[in-house]
C-alpha cells in the first residue's frame, strides 16, 4: 500500500488542510480550530480531537463542516463539490473500517451541496449593536460548556409555537435538558428577533424583590427614579422585536408570572420562551412538556438491537457524545452499546443523570457504574411529574455521585455551597481551606489540597466552569440543582459554629476583594476596578446579606456598604446604594470602633440622597460624616464630605456657608497633597464663583480641576468642571467654547453605566445651542436632557435652573407652539444611546 496516498484520505488531514487555507475572500484570513469550532457548534477541543484523528465527525457535523468550507471559500476553485465529496468519502471510509458491526455511512449528497453553491448563507448578525437600543447585543444567551444532543424536533415544534404564542413555556423535571433546549432554540431564532435575544437565569437570585433589579442588571439597564423596575424593562422592550428567556422560574413563579404578564400586555411584538417546574398559569401561553432524552423502553428487548438502533436513541447519544470527551480513547463496541442503553434506561433518559453517569468513567467501568445505578437511583422516574417530585429524582441522581466522593471532595462541594453567581481559584483557596487550629485528618483541606480537589470535582462535572476568551481567566460554578445539593448537605453535616465560620470566611475574602478593586478606583483603572466589583457582585451582596442577618457580623457589613457606595454610583444602582445603607446606618447605635466606616457610608449616602434631589436628607447625612470624619481625624474624608457640603449649600443658593466648607476642604486636601481631592474641591469653588458672576475667577479654578484630574488620569470626573467651564464660557459670550466644553462634559461622563452627569452636560449644551440660535437643536436636547433627569432625580430640578427656565422660553416664543413639542417630545423619545450621539454630532 502506498503508504502517502493512504495518508491524503485521513479525514484529520483533510480537514486541517481545508481548514488552513487562505480564504479566497479575504486571503489575508486563516480559519482557526477556535472559529471552526464556533460555525459547527461544538466545542474547540472537539476540533482538536478532529485533526489529530483521535475522533470522526458525525453526520450532522460533517455537513456543517463542509458548509462552513464553502461559505469561507475554502474549497478550491476549479471543483468544490469534488473536494467537498473527497473529504466525505474519507470520513466514510475510516468511520465504516472503525464499526464494530459494519455500520454503513452514508453516502455523499451531491444534490444538497449543489443546492448549497447556489444559496448564499444568510449569517446572524450577533456582534453588531443596534443603533438606538438599550440593549447592547442581538443574542446575549449563556455558552454552553458542550455540544447539544437530540431533541430536533422539539426545537423545530417549539419554534413553530413561538410563532403563534408569545409566552412558551417548557416545562419539566430537574435535570430533564430544560434550559439547553431553549438556549439551542434561541440560537436559531437570532434572524426572526432582530433586536435581541436576552437570557434572564433567575436561579442566581432567590428573594421575588431581587426580580426587578435582576432583570435590569441583565439588560444593562439602571432605575435611578422611582418608576417601578418593570416599567423600565417594558420601555425597553415595547416596540421592538425582542425574545426574552426565563429561566428556571418556579421558586418565583408567581411574582415572574406577573411580570410576564405585564411585559406582554403593553409589548406586542415581545416573546417569551419560559423554563419551569409548572407553568406560570397566565393568558396566551403555551406549555410544552419536555420529554426525557428517548431510551429503550421496557417492552424493547436490548439484546435484539443492532447497533444503528441502539445509537439512534438519543440518551444514548449524549451518553457517547460525553463520553468522547470524558474518555476520548474509549472503543465503542455493540457490547458496550448495550451496557450503556441499559444505563440511559435505569435513569429514564435523564440529561443531567446521563452527564454524572459519564463522569464516572475516569473511575468506574460501565458495568459498575450500571450496578451501583441499580442501587441508588430507586426513586427515579420516567419524567412523571405526577410520581416522584423533582427535587427527590434529581437528589436522587446527585445522591449517587455525592457518594462516591472522597470525604475532602465531599467537603469541598459542601463549603462551595457558600458562592453565589460563580467563584474563582483564589476564593476557594481563601475561603474553603480547613481553619488551622483542626487536627490533620484525612478529610482536612489545605491551600495545597484545594486545586486537585477543585480540578477532580470538575472533571466528575459537579462544578462547572467558564473560560474566558484566549483563557485569561476561568470562573467556576455550580449548577443551581448541585448548589441546592450542596447547600442541604452542608447544613445536614455541620454544626452551627463552622457554618458562621464558612460564612465569615466568604464575608473576609470580599472584604478584602472589595479594598484592592477600590485602591484603583481614583485613576486610570477606574474601569477595571469596577470591572472586578461587578464580575464578584453577587458574592458581595450576599456577604451583606449574611452579615445583615448576624449581629456580631453586622459591622463588616457596614464597612463592606461604605466601600461598595462608588460602585453603586457609577453603577448607576443607586436604589441598590441608598438600601444597603440605610440598612445598615439605620439599624443600631454605631460603634466607636467602626466610626470611620460609619463616616463613609454616610458619605456615600448623602451623595446618593444629592443626586435623587433628597437635598434635606443628604444634608442631614453629609453634616454627620463631616462630624465622624473630624472626630476620627480621617482627612481624606472630611475633605470629601466638606466639599459634598458646599455643593448641597450651593443647591439651597446659600453661596456664603459654600465658600467656607469647600475652603476648608481644599486646604485639607492641600496640606495632605491630595491632589483628587484638591481638583474636586476646585471644582466646588469654580462653581462658586460661577454663582457668584466672577466668571473669570471662576475659569481658572475650573481649568486648574480639569488639569489636577488629568494629572491623576481621572477620566470620568473631569466631566464636573468640564460642564461649569461651559456655563462660564456661555455666560463670557464665547459660544464656541462653550459648546466644546460641554461636548468634553459629555463625552466624558458616559464612560459608566451610571452616567447621571450625562444629562446635565446635553442639557447645558442644549443651551448653549439656544443662546447660538439653533432652536430646533436646543429644544431636541432639552427633551432628551428632562427624560434623562427624571430617571434619577425625583425632583427633576435642572442643574442650573434660571438658564433652564431662561432658554425654555426663549425657544418657546422662536417656535410654533406645535413645533416646540414636537422637537421637545423627540428629544424625550431618544434612547440614551441616541441623545449621546445627537450631542456629540452636533
Amino acid at each position: 500500500m502506498d503508504d502517502s496516498k493512504y495518508a491524503k484520505d485521513w479525514p484529520h488531514e483533510w480537514i486541517k488542510k481545508i481548514r488552513t487555507r487562505p480564504s479566497r475572500q479575504e486571503t489575508s484570513k486563516k480559519m482557526r480550530q477556535v472559529d471552526l469550532a464556533k460555525r459547527v457548534g461544538v466545542d474547540p477541543r472537539t476540533v482538536q480531537q478532529w485533526e489529530s484523528g483521535d475522533r470522526l465527525p458525525s453526520i450532522g457535523n460533517l455537513k456543517q463542516i463542509i458548509q462552513v468550507f464553502w461559505e469561507e471559500g475554502l474549497f478550491l476553485k476549479g471543483d468544490p463539490r469534488q473536494e467537498a465529496e473527497q473529504l466525505w468519502m474519507a470520513v466514510k471510509r475510516l468511520s465504516e473500517a472503525r464499526s464494530a458491526t459494519r455500520r454503513e455511512f452514508e453516502d455523499f449528497d451531491k444534490a444538497w451541496f449543489d443546492t448549497l453553491m447556489t444559496t448564499k448563507a444568510i449569517q446572524p448578525e450577533t456582534g453588531k449593536e443596534k443603533r438606538g437600543t438599550a440593549v447592547t447585543a442581538p443574542a446575549r444567551l449563556r455558552k454552553m460548556p458542550s455540544t447539544f444532543v437530540g431533541r430536533h424536533q422539539s426545537r423545530d415544534a417549539l419554534a413553530e409555537q413561538l410563532t403563534h404564542h408569545a409566552l412558551v413555556s417548557i416545562i419539566g423535571s430537574g435535570g430533564i435538558g430544560k434550559t439547553s433546549l431553549a438556549v439551542e432554540l434561541a440560537s436559531t431564532l437570532t434572524e426572526r428577533f432582530p433586536q435581541g435575544i436576552w437570557m434572564f437565569e433567575f436561579g442566581a437570585i432567590s428573594e421575588a424583590h431581587d426580580v426587578g433589579p435582576f432583570l435590569l442588571s441583565t439588560l444593562g439597564l439602571s432605575n435611578q427614579g422611582s418608576q417601578p423596575d418593570v416599567q423600565v424593562v417594558l420601555e425597553t422592550a415595547i416596540n421592538r422585536n425582542m425574545l426574552f428567556i426565563f429561566d428556571n422560574c418556579e421558586h418565583l413563579i408567581d411574582v415572574i408570572a406577573t411580570v410576564a404578564e405585564s411585559l406582554l400586555a403593553e409589548a406586542p411584538e415581545l416573546s417569551i420562551l419560559a423554563t419551569s417546574r409548572e407553568p406560570l398559569n397566565i393568558a396566551e401561553e403555551y406549555v410544552y412538556r419536555i420529554p426525557p432524552l428517548s431510551f429503550p423502553v421496557d417492552e424493547v428487548t436490548l439484546d435484539e438491537l443492532s447497533e444503528t438502533e441502539l445509537i439512534n436513541y438519543e440518551s444514548v447519544q449524549l451518553f457517547l457524545e460525553r463520553a468522547s470527551i470524558q474518555a476520548p480513547h474509549f472503543a465503542v463496541s455493540l457490547p458496550h452499546l448495550k451496557r450503556i442503553a441499559s444505563i440511559c434506561k435505569k435513569i429514564g433518559g435523564i440529561p443531567l443523570a446521563i452527564e454524572l453517569a459519564v463522569a464516572r468513567m475516569n473511575m468506574l467501568t460501565l458495568e459498575q457504574i450500571e450496578e451501583r445505578l441499580t442501587n441508588q437511583l430507586t426513586l427515579l422516574t420516567v419524567g412523571k411529574r405526577t410520581a416522584t417530585p423533582r427535587h427527590q429524582t434529581l437528589r436522587s441522581t446527585i445522591d449517587w455521585s455525592y457518594n462516591l466522593l472522597t470525604g475532602r471532595e465531599r467537603l469541598l462541594l459542601r463549603r462551595l455551597s457558600v458562592f453565589e453567581g460563580g467563584f474563582t481559584l483564589e476564593a476557594v483557596e481563601g475561603i474553603c481551606i480547613c481553619e488551622p487550629d483542626i487536627p490533620d485528618r484525612e478529610d482536612r483541606i489545605t491551600v495545597v489540597d484545594v486545586v486537585d480537589l477543585l480540578s477532580s470535582l470538575v472533571n466528575k462535572s459537579l462544578v462547572s466552569t467558564q473560560i474566558s476568551s484566549h483563557y485569561g481567566s476561568i470562573r467556576y460554578f455550580l449548577l443551581e440543582a448541585i448548589k441546592e445539593y450542596a447547600s442541604d448537605k452542608f447544613r445536614e453535616e455541620s454544626d452551627d459554629r463552622k457554618r458562621d465560620a464558612l460564612y465569615e470566611r466568604h464575608v473576609r475574602y470580599y472584604m478584602k476583594y472589595l479594598l484592592q478593586a477600590e485602591s484603583q478606583f481614583r485613576s486610570i483603572e477606574r474601569e477595571s476596578c469596577i470591572e472586578a466589583v461587578r464580575r464578584e457582585y453577587a458574592n458581595l451582596r450576599s456577604a451583606l446579606q449574611w452579615s445583615y442577618s448576624s449581629v456580631q457580623v453586622r459591622p463588616s457589613g457596614l464597612h463592606m456598604a461604605a466601600h461598595l457606595y462608588w460602585f453603586w454610583l457609577h453603577e448607576g444602582r443607586l436604589k441598590d446604594g441608598l438600601f444597603w445603607l440605610e440598612r445598615f446606618l439605620y439599624t443600631e447605635e454605631e460603634s466607636h470602633a467602626f466610626r470611620a466606616d460609619s463616616a463613609k457610608a454616610w458619605h456615600g449616602l448623602s451623595i446618593i440622597q444629592f443626586i435623587q434631589g433628597h437635598t434635606k436628607t443628604a444634608m442631614e447625612a453629609a453634616t454627620r460624616s463631616v462630624e465622624i470624619a473630624r472626630e476620627q481625624q480621617e482627612i481624606s474624608l472630611l475633605a470629601s464630605s466638606l466639599r459634598l457640603l458646599a455643593f448641597l449649600h450651593i443647591k439651597q443658593n446659600c453661596i456664603e456657608e459654600a465658600e467656607t466648607v469647600v475652603q476648608q476642604s481644599a486646604d485639607l486636601a492641600r496640606s495632605a497633597h491630595d491632589s483628587w481631592n484638591l481638583a474636586s474641591s476646585l471644582h466646588a469653588y469654580g462653581k462658586i464663583r460661577l454663582e457668584q458672576h466672577r466668571y473669570n475667577d471662576a475659569s481658572v479654578l475650573l481649568r486648574e480641576s480639569v488639569h489636577l484630574f488629568e494629572t491623576v488620569q481621572d477620566q470620568w470626573e473631569v466631566s464636573g468642571p468640564y460642564e461649569c467651564l461651559g456655563y462660564t464660557a456661555l455666560k463670557l459670550g464665547k459660544l464656541d467654547q462653550s459648546i466644546e466644553y460641554f461636548k468634553k462634559c459629555i463625552a466624558a461622563s458616559q464612560i459608566y453605566r451610571g452616567s447621571w452627569v450625562l444629562s446635565r452636560g446635553i442639557e447645558g449644551l442644549g443651551i448653549t445651542l439656544c443662546a447660538q440660535g439653533a432652536l430646533t437643536d436646543a429644544a431636541i436636547l432639552l427633551g432628551a436632557a428632562e427624560k434623562g433627569r427624571q430617571a434619577y432625580d425625583e425632583g427633576s430640578i435642572p442643574n442650573f435652573p434660571d438658564e433652564h427656565r431662561k432658554s425654555v422660553s426663549a425657544i418657546q416664543q422662536g417656535l410654533q407652539e406645535q413645533e416646540w413639542y414636537r422637537w421637545w417630545n423627540k428629544g424625550k423619545e431618544m434612547t440614551q444611546a441616541q441623545a449621546l450621539a445627537y450631542a456629540l454630532e452636533i
